[in-house]
């Protein structure tokens, strides 16, 4: 078979940047580049056989991405062929995994996902550690715990998602808003108790599935904020934990001042409140930028980002929402080709880029922010968002996805969110129920 010989340059950060990047290198060894000691340009070089056949499964604007990346990668390498199917979600793989059957080579995880399946379908995927070790100090440091299990790598990230809060600045404009005055929720709230009013009640601030049934995501927000966990240290569920109480205790005074809105089925419902104008704020992962631009094109021009609001003045604002992993199937038969289009594709800047300027992916590869496809201003934005999540990833806790969440996280949605939201349940009793409903499952789980 022909070798395909794969160049990985790691370059050193442009001075704009490199507070940004030494901030989100966090724990990363200490020989790594540095204002003060700029590293020299560093060339890797790595032999894969790069021949055969693989297929990956992907979705949304990712799907987009790689299929570009496959696209550059099979000209540059006859050899490969690779075929991207889209998928809308996990459902169906879940099941080829189970049955050990149809399973593809490569395929998309959301990174809280990984250590559950790493339990559930243990033997499944492939050890990618020499691959892997030699990028952990790139990488963002809060993800890198969810990419391995135990001492194995067996998944490589892709993007991450550093938060922020998204906003429209005519509305905010319109109605007398300034953003720089936000720094709080509470501050955020008083924000959206202007806008109600100057718009008669027509625009609000925060959208949310009060049932939580279709998601859950925006109280984590704050929850991550306060560095919040499903479980305590001795890995029992703690849904009545004070970072629970205290995002919920904050969502509670949204509702009551009638600043938010409930969004039953929360993602498409989102984007019909925000193309009415019914909606003027969206804290999310970096990655919603793409969201906004594929789905609103029309109102380029009239959004703009931030940092989040904190729970209390100077208090921490920097958390991850959303994000995805990658894993290779044990059974494929083309383990180098999956890790030489993984190395290429996701853990250089070459491949970074691609998933920036097709699809808004900030991926978790830090030496890449410092390209131009980071830190250029997007006209849609008048900013670049990709450059304030390089600002907004030095304090981002690791991130509390244990083995099980996403099972607890069920219970959490649909025993938590929709007593409180929905039916007014005193949130002391409802958490307190949850939490022992949760902790049965969690040791049945266990006992499988």
């Amino acid at each position: 078979m022909k070798k395909g010989l794969k160049k990985v340059t790691a370059m050193c950060l442009a001075a704009v940047m490199a507070a940004s990047f030494v901030a989100c290198v966090g724990a990363a060894e200490e020989d790594a580049p540095t204002a003060a000691e700029p590293a020299a340009e560093e060339t890797q070089e790595v032999a894969w056989d790069l021949a055969g056949e693989i297929n990956i499964t992907a979705w949304n604007s990712s799907y987009t991405a790689i299929v570009e990346g496959a696209k550059q990668f099979m000209e540059m390498h006859p050899e490969a062929k690779i075929n991207v199917e889209q998928v809308a979600d996990n459902t169906k793989l879940y099941t080829q995994l189970a049955t050990g059957t149809g399973v593809p080579d490569i395929m998309q995880f959301q990174n809280r996902d990984d250590l559950t399946v790493f339990d559930k379908y243990e033997g499944s995927f492939l050890d990618i550690s020499d691959l892997m070790v030699k990028y952990e100090k790139d990488l963002v440091p809060a993800v890198i715990p969810l990419l391995k299990d135990g001492d194995k790598w067996m998944a490589a990230p892709w993007d991450v998602a550093p938060a922020m809060l998204f906003y429209r600045t005519d509305i905010f404009e319109e109605c007398g808003v300034n953003p720089d005055d936000i720094k709080t929720w509470d501050d955020y709230i008083e924000a959206g108790k202007v806008i109600n009013e100057k718009t008669n009640g027509k625009t609000k601030m925060m959208g949310f599935d009060y049932n939580g049934t279709s998601s859950f995501d925006m109280p984590l927000i704050i929850f991550y904020e306060e560095a919040g966990s499903f479980f305590d240290e001795s890995g029992n569920v703690q849904f009545n934990s004070e970072a629970v109480k205290t995002a919920f205790t904050v969502f509670q005074k949204m509702v009551a001042e009638d600043i938010t809105m409930n969004l039953p089925s929360e993602w498409t419902d989102r984007i019909t409140a925000l193309t009415n104008d019914n909606l003027c704020t969206v804290p999310y992962g970096v990655w919603f930028a793409g969201t906004l631009k594929e789905n609103l094109a029309d109102q380029s021009g009239k959004w703009s980002c931030m940092p989040l609001p904190a729970v209390k003045e100077n208090g921490n604002n920097q958390v991850n929402s959303g994000g995805s992993t990658v894993m290779v199937s044990a059974t494929t038969k083309y383990p180098e080709l999956c890790k030489g289009f993984i190395e290429w594709f996701l853990l250089s800047t070459e491949g970074s880029k691609i998933n920036m300027e097709v699809s808004t992916l900030f991926d978790a590869y830090m030496p890449a922010y410092a390209d131009e496809s980071y830190t250029k201003v997007d006209e849609y934005f008048g900013m670049s968002p990709a450059a304030l999540a390089a600002e907004l990833c030095s304090e981002i806790p690791d991130l509390p996805f244990p083995a099980y969440f996403t099972d607890i996280g069920q219970i959490f949605q649909s025993d938590a969110i929709g007593p409180v939201f929905i039916d007014g349940k005193d949130m002391e009793t409802v958490l307190n129920e949850a939490t022992e409903k949760a902790q049965k499952q969690l040791e049945f789980l266990k006992s499988e």
